[in-house]
């Protein structure tokens, strides 16, 4: 944060779910820029290939792909700063994909600086498992990580799928968004119980006898949560009412908590 900003004499940079601000698009663009659009002439067949990748990203005819890096550069850097809200942050999110590292510890670490940007930024989103998403807490950012990356294929597919429904990406469907995270704890509970049919209430009592009894609070504590879903007000019932609006907060918390509840089961099984 500036000074200006430390001592309240400008506010800090803010970027809404739907908006991305001048400011934001260019930090964006300085930091990527240069890895996707190299000025080295060694660099040039990188380059051609970065480049045909973006046009095929923005429906252009790659054979229309501009040889020369400079008007690369600045077709593709008017179009960042001028195009809609949604195409820049599908744009970004290619371009982050592109141009990192393909494996190991380096692309780890390009998100994390990636998503240390977007907060300097004050923008709304982060990447988990290398997908924008609307979460900015960085416990919650962790809980959903690991749940994503679950070594339960089905638990993470589940995560991955709910957050793909949420903005900024196409088409945001809140409403299957927390079916996908409510099914990622039942995926945890069938692998752990060995029960293909479970569902969460039909499931605890097997999950308990094979890996032990949970405290009676925790135990009501996570009754109710799942209640909260099943019953005539809430977020299930709403999933069969069309006509209930079931919102983004409304699925970003049950993405955090269904994640942090695939997680402790996982844990409790692993100690066993």
């Amino acid at each position: 944060m500036r000074f200006s900003q430390r001592i309240g004499a400008r506010p800090a940079p803010s970027s809404g779910l739907e908006e991305a601000s001048k400011n934001l698009r260019t930090a964006t663009w300085n930091a990527l820029h240069k890895s996707l659009v190299p000025n080295d002439p060694a660099s040039s067949r990188l380059m051609n290939a970065y480049a045909q990748s973006v046009w095929a990203h923005l429906n252009r005819r790659i054979d229309h792909t501009p040889e020369n890096a400079f008007e690369v550069r600045r077709q593709l850097g008017q179009h960042w700063l001028e195009c809609d809200w949604p195409e820049f942050f599908d744009l970004l999110e290619f371009v982050v994909g592109l141009v990192l590292p393909q494996r190991g510890d380096d692309r780890s670490a390009g998100f994390e600086q990636m998503n240390e940007l977007l907060e300097q930024q004050g923008c709304a989103y982060r990447f988990i498992s290398e997908r924008l998403a609307p979460l900015t807490n960085p416990t919650e950012m962790a809980e959903v990580a690991r749940a994503a990356e679950s070594a339960i294929p089905a638990v993470g597919s589940h995560i991955r799928d709910a957050l793909k429904l949420l903005p900024p990406h196409d088409n945001p469907n809140p409403r299957i968004s927390v079916k996908e995270a409510i099914s990622a704890v039942e995926a945890a509970l069938k692998n752990l119980t060995g029960t293909p049919s479970a569902t969460l209430t039909s499931a605890l009592p097997d999950f308990e006898r094979k890996y032990g009894a949970f405290h009676p609070a925790l135990r009501a504590g996570l009754e109710k949560l799942y209640a909260y879903t099943s019953d005539e007000k809430g977020i299930r019932h709403a999933l069969v009412d069309e006509t209930s609006n079931v919102t983004v907060d409304d699925a970003r918390f049950m993405i955090v908590a269904c994640s942090a509840f695939a997680n402790y089961l996982v844990a409790l099984a692993s100690r066993s």
